[in-house]
């Protein structure tokens, strides 16, 4: 028997020591694979338990699994950039919104600088008659401080206009050019014609003894006739022949004779 191992190991020796060595060679690439595998367990270890740490100061202690600490960290960011957009775009609309009521506040105050004050009385050169719409005697005056008398109505009272006497039949003409606004027919002061010059200047013929020449809505010029003196109104029927004529500006009864140069 032991001829034999030693024939055997004579013809085969070459061969058992060829495949001792390959199993040392593959038992020492097992070793270092499994050491290496061992230390990168351990630093995988090391790096989730930092990861643990640091989400742990972030959420409180809260245990969280090992994907979603990752997600959720991602996630955390994610929201932040997205809020600090939002906020950018917030901001940059709010700024839009003051430049914008900036603006219309700039706007306003020009607006306002160009404004000129309301004067009823101011009458430009453009609303400047060269004549009363009739020639006579001015009979009655217009009220300013002190009340007029009514023969009519045997009282004192305020008086609107001024009374020009003239013939029934006399022709009433334009002072100024405009747009007739109104004909009426009223009770107290009969056939009345109202003008409108423009700029808030309105004048009032009443009295008028006819409203067949005019029709509402038809420009006059200066010098048109619009109708004749008549004696429709009854309020001032208990006196001479006249005109009753007013002129109002924005609403406010004027002097007639402010609008005459």
């Amino acid at each position: 028997m032991k001829d034999k191992f030693v024939i055997f190991i004579k013809q085969n020796g070459f061969l058992l020591f060829l495949f001792i060595c390959v199993c040392a060679v593959a038992a020492g690439t097992i070793y270092v694979s499994t050491t290496e595998l061992r230390e990168a367990r351990n630093g995988r270890v090391e790096d989730l338990v930092i990861l643990e740490e640091i989400d742990s100061e972030d959420t409180e202690n809260t245990a969280v699994p090992e994907n979603i600490e990752v997600s959720y960290i991602d996630e955390e960011i994610d929201d932040e950039v997205i809020k600090d957009e939002a906020l950018n775009d917030e901001l940059e609309t709010e700024e839009e919104v003051v430049d914008a009521l900036a603006e219309d506040a700039e706007e306003d105050i020009e607006f306002i600088d160009d404004y000129e004050e309301d004067d009823t009385n101011l009458v430009t050169d453009e609303h400047k008659a060269g004549f009363l719409p009739i020639d006579g005697k001015i009979i009655t005056n217009i009220s300013e401080d002190t009340l007029i008398y009514s023969t009519t109505l045997d009282e004192w009272r305020y008086h609107a206009g001024i009374d020009i006497k003239a013939p029934v039949g006399t022709e009433v003409k334009v002072p100024l050019s405009g747009t007739v606004k109104e004909i009426i027919e009223d009770d107290l002061w009969g056939i009345t014609i109202i003008i409108d010059h423009g700029n808030g200047l309105e004048s009032k013929y009443s009295n008028l003894g006819t409203k067949e020449m005019v029709k509402v809505g038809i420009g006059v010029n200066v010098g048109d006739f619009i109708s004749v003196v008549g004696d429709t109104a009854k309020i001032e029927m208990k006196m001479e022949p006249h005109l009753h004529y007013e002129v109002s500006k924005n609403g406010k009864n004027i002097d007639p004779r402010s609008i005459t140069e």
